[in-house]
């Protein structure tokens, strides 16, 4: 694997820093499917497992007005090695200094790439420092098909908090009408994939010393596209040692690359200025016209970097998945809206 450094900024958004290109080459172990990946089925349902085991079963509606979640036991190999006290004392550069990133991000690329149970998969890579934002100043999920397109970049993170709950099932309103809120659905959401760790746990207490001094590693957040989401993929202690101590945690994000060339469309072009017209008639808040200038630019630049998630058919399909959910809701009882159980579960696709 060959790890080159990235200091682009075509990716669209206010990154943290330069960061890393990992071009994984397209055979032997690189070639099958890695340990932690995501299976598909008709009608927008997913699964993220780990081997065999299923982490997270997904179903978006085919209207994407709403997403379903449900989560099956965690525990299963995937990820990286726990880094020692020994490793992060190696790192002696001042704390979020461009030296400090430099260090941590060839130290974890390079976890990534020795590591027993990978998670990267044959293509090019990136990992750069990401930086946090509130939930609503996000991205909205998607309302017409000229803002959601194969390939877009990644959003920023945020909603880290995430990482002290282990919510069982779950539902989300992805409709983007009404005023920005706290409460609304915006792309960029942080999912654990695992329980958190009690406060009391000795590895959170160090944690939370290294946060109070400045050298907690960062951790690192895997992008979904097709969810706008991020999965946490190493550090869910660290994040949850920065949270208790109220301090923002420093984090690395992790996407695959898609690098293309646009043909020219006239027709989906005009497309798209109507769609900008209709958005920003009557005046418009300045999210809405964010959004706008990012549907325009991802419509008519020549070339652009973005990010695709690559998901295995899953065997059985449909049925398959469904027979895995029905499954574990019998051998493990949780709480679950009736109405929104039955949507999750339903044989339609």
């Amino acid at each position: 694997m060959a790890l080159t450094a990235d200091d682009t900024r075509d990716w669209g958004l206010p990154l943290a820093g330069p960061g890393l290109l990992l071009d994984v080459p397209h055979e032997g172990l690189w070639a099958q499917r890695p340990a932690l990946h995501f299976d598909a089925a008709p009608g927008y349902r997913l699964r993220v497992a780990s081997g065999d085991q299923a982490l997270l079963w997904v179903r978006i509606d085919g209207y994407w007005d709403r997403c379903g979640f449900l989560r099956g036991p965690p525990g299963a190999p995937w990820g990286l090695p726990s880094l020692s006290a020994a490793e992060v004392r190696e790192v002696k550069h001042a704390p979020g200094s461009p030296l400090w990133w430099e260090a941590w991000m060839w130290r974890l690329g390079r976890a990534l790439a020795q590591s027993e149970h990978p998670v990267l998969y044959a293509g090019r890579w990136c990992l750069r420092p990401v930086r946090t934002l509130r939930p609503p100043e996000g991205y909205r999920y998607p309302i017409s098909t000229m803002e959601w397109r194969f390939g877009q970049p990644p959003c920023l993170p945020h909603s880290l908090e995430a990482v002290t709950r282990f919510e069982r099932f779950w539902v989300e309103d992805w409709t983007a009408y009404g005023p920005p809120s706290e409460e609304g659905m915006f792309q960029g959401a942080v999912v654990p994939l695992r329980t958190p760790s009690p406060r009391e746990d000795g590895r959170v207490k160090s944690w939370r010393k290294r946060s109070r001094d400045g050298t907690l590693p960062p951790a690192v957040l895997l992008y979904v596209d097709l969810l706008g989401k991020w999965l946490v993929l190493d550090g869910h202690d660290r994040i949850h040692a920065a949270l208790l101590e109220g301090i923002p945690p420093p984090l690395l994000g992790l996407w695959p690359v898609l690098e293309e060339v646009q043909p020219s469309s006239p027709e989906g072009q005009r497309g798209v200025l109507q769609a900008a017209e209709f958005h920003l008639r009557d005046g418009a808040r300045p999210s809405v016209v964010d959004r706008v200038n990012r549907m325009l630019l991802l419509n008519f630049q020549g070339s652009r970097r973005s990010t695709v998630t690559r998901a295995w058919p899953l065997k059985g399909g449909l049925p398959a998945w469904r027979a895995e959910v029905l499954a574990w809701r019998r051998s493990s009882a949780f709480p679950a809206d009736a109405q929104d159980w039955e949507w999750f579960v339903a044989p339609r696709k």
